[in-house]
């Protein structure tokens, strides 16, 4: 496995989307281009006339040619500058918002350097807070501080917070939390009036002798170089137009001139590999496309850091490289993308603000891989991906949805979600999947498609990496947990949050446990409810029946220290737990919810309750923890089951399908 590990510094730096706004100024402009900058920068050859200067003295700039200087992060001394602006040159420097075209300072600008240096009140005023000490460590290389009396960009607005360093921005604006803490090197958020930082070398900001400063700046002034507007509608049109580009034998599921076990370049697009049941299934399927010679990278919208990176040690040895979607891609050529699909970057610089940030920095990574497979998991990676495989000209694009339509989930849906995905529906080449049958009738009815269109690969499991747990550690767990060898074991592995219904689970195991005083619930998980949830325990009186494990490492052994698993969920995909279950010869109960259907045979393997009843699921869980003799033939059957259906061979033969070969017409 290789993981980049990418930081920001002053020696190179990924290229920002406003760079394309330069290069189309560059390209119209008459005379020289110097750029100044410690090394190269990735679109230098696409400038024509430019010539490369690490640093520029006074007498360097008496001489440099008459044109534009470009000022990345190389060093020009004030007296050169002095001389530059003599001469009439152009000067243009990024503010960490936009690239601006430097002027001489006259008296207003000593004004306002005055203010913001001396009147911070004042100063706040015009969108300038000095950050002073102390700051509150919050792990790892990230601090935070408030931001009370700055007033902040409105979401959606042309202006953007951005962090400076003794003068110099920090590009790494809106970053995850996890990734300040984890990588630093710069990264910065402003969250909830407060903002989240990192120095540029890790170092401890109260020591390192460094000014900081938060800066609201507009992108659209008076000296800023021009970006197109960004609306919407002129983007989605400018995407069709190069959709249909791409010709109609793209939308072939297969090219039967293409082997599928032919190696190609597979990139998978998803937002993390955090603890989520679609994460896991993509490491299974990334590691058997390697093991299988393909070239396969996984690019993470919000990075490996932290939690982000729960399953980054699966793939250990494997080949897969991991590449951070939090910064741009270090190798974008975008030369090298417009000579590959025309129009390309003049559709990523038209981007809308409502996904402006994350779809840049995606179609970087697709457009440096150049993968003739992008495949992609879960709404916002679905749809940034289509736009990036479109811009990037990928034969076959994958769209996979894991669960029924966001919809359902008021805290992850987007309004923009549903006429992306019925824009990505008609472009040629693009594949529709989803995990159960299920899932695919809901999503396709909410996007307005047929049923039909969508390609179904249901979950696998991989044996080989599920080893069942000996008796001696299934003891040992229990013992751990204060559980008799005599005791009724009832399991829930699910994330806390809404449409699991944790309270209905902690309802059903209440009416249980009249029936049997003995009982033991074991749950395993986190979410935003963990708190209510802890709160419902206590208020059932159910503290010495409850364990709550929060995150294990041992998933598998609490499954198999239990006599039966229980889901309650409102909403599923295809639920991992109840194929985990069932491999372990494990009946389970559940909530007829999403695919349960489908990963659980009612009545053979577990029982699919209709209604989310909990007097219903109480009596289903009762029955089985009543009888041995019956719980053992359904976890033999749930085995069987999961042996001959959702076998990981199957999911990875499945998704090959889905790959097809490389279109006619889009290479």
């Amino acid at each position: 496995m290789e993981c980049q590990d990418i930081g920001m510094t002053r020696t190179s730096r990924p290229m920002l989307r406003e760079d394309l706004t330069l290069l189309r100024h560059l390209a119209s402009s008459e005379g020289a281009v110097t750029v100044v900058a410690t090394a190269r920068p990735a679109w230098f050859p696409a400038v024509p006339r430019a010539t490369f200067a690490p640093a520029l003295d006074v007498e360097a700039c008496r001489r440099v040619p008459q044109g534009t200087v470009v000022l990345l992060d190389g060093s020009v001394s004030p007296d050169g500058l002095a001389v530059l602006h003599e001469r009439g040159l152009e000067l243009l420097q990024h503010d960490g918002c936009s690239w601006r075209r430097l002027r001489a300072r006259n008296a207003g600008s000593r004004w306002r350097l005055f203010v913001e240096r001396n009147l911070p009140l004042l100063a706040r005023q015009l969108g300038v807070l000095r950050l002073l000490p102390p700051f509150r460590h919050d792990g790892g290389s990230c601090w935070w501080t408030s931001l009370r009396g700055l007033r902040l960009p409105a979401p959606g607005s042309d202006r953007s917070a951005v962090l400076f360093e003794d003068g110099v921005p920090l590009l790494l604006r809106d970053s995850p939390h996890a990734d300040i803490r984890e990588q630093g090197r710069g990264r910065h958020s402003v969250w909830q009036r407060g903002l989240y930082f990192s120095a540029s070398d890790n170092s401890d900001p109260h020591h390192n002798g460094r000014r900081y400063e938060l800066r609201v700046l507009r992108q659209r002034s008076d000296d800023a170089l021009q970006s197109p507007a960004c609306d919407e509608p002129a983007f989605t049109a400018r995407f069709q137009a190069l959709a249909a580009a791409r010709t109609s034998a793209a939308s072939s599921t297969a090219n039967p001139t293409a082997s599928p076990s032919s190696s190609r370049r597979v990139l998978l697009l998803l937002s993390s590999l955090g603890p989520g049941g679609a994460e896991r299934q993509f490491c299974y399927l990334a590691r058997a496309l390697a093991a299988r010679g393909h070239h396969v990278a996984i690019a993470a919208l919000d990075g490996f850091a932290g939690a982000h990176g729960h399953y980054v040690p699966m793939l250990a040895g494997s080949g897969v490289e991991l590449l951070d979607a939090t910064i741009p891609a270090p190798g974008f050529d975008p030369a090298a993308l417009e000579a590959r699909n025309r129009g390309a970057c003049e559709l990523l610089e038209h981007l809308p603000q409502i996904f402006a940030a994350e779809a840049w920095r995606a179609a970087t990574h697709v457009a440096a891989r150049a993968p003739d497979v992008l495949h992609c998991a879960l709404d916002k990676p679905n749809l940034l991906g289509a736009i990036a495989g479109v811009a990037a000209r990928v034969p076959r694009i994958v769209l996979s949805a894991r669960n029924v339509n966001p919809t359902h989930f008021p805290y992850i849906d987007q309004p923009w979600f549903r006429r992306w995905y019925q824009h990505a529906a008609e472009v040629p080449g693009l594949v529709l999947s989803a995990n159960s049958q299920a899932g695919a009738r809901d999503y396709a009815a909410w996007i307005g498609v047929p049923a039909a269109r969508f390609e179904v690969v249901h979950n696998g499991l991989d044996a080989a990496s599920m080893p069942v747990p000996p008796d001696e550690q299934v003891r040992a767990l229990r013992s751990e947990l204060g559980i008799a060898s005599d005791a009724p074991v009832v399991a829930g592995l699910f994330r806390l949050s809404a449409e699991k219904q944790p309270l209905l689970w902690l309802d059903v195991i209440a009416r249980l446990r009249p029936r049997f005083p003995r009982l033991i619930a074991l749950h395993s998980g986190l979410g935003d409810l963990r708190e209510p949830f802890a709160a419902r325990v206590r208020e059932l009186g159910l503290l010495d029946v409850v364990r709550l494990l929060g995150r294990r490492d041992d998933p598998l052994c609490v499954l198999r220290a239990a006599d039966l698993l229980l889901l309650t969920s409102a909403f599923e995909g295809l639920p991992n737990a109840a194929l985990e279950a069932q491999w372990l010869e494990r009946p389970v109960v559940c909530t007829d919810a999403g695919g349960a259907r489908e990963a659980v045979r009612d009545g053979d393997t577990g029982f699919v309750v209709r209604e989310p009843d909990a007097n219903l699921l109480g009596d289903a869980c009762a029955h089985l923890l009543a009888d041995p003799d019956r719980r053992a033939r359904m976890g033999r059957a749930g085995r069987e089951l999961v042996i001959r259906e959702f076998d990981v061979e199957r999911m990875v033969a499945g998704s090959l399908r889905l790959y097809g070969g490389p279109a006619a017409g889009c290479g």
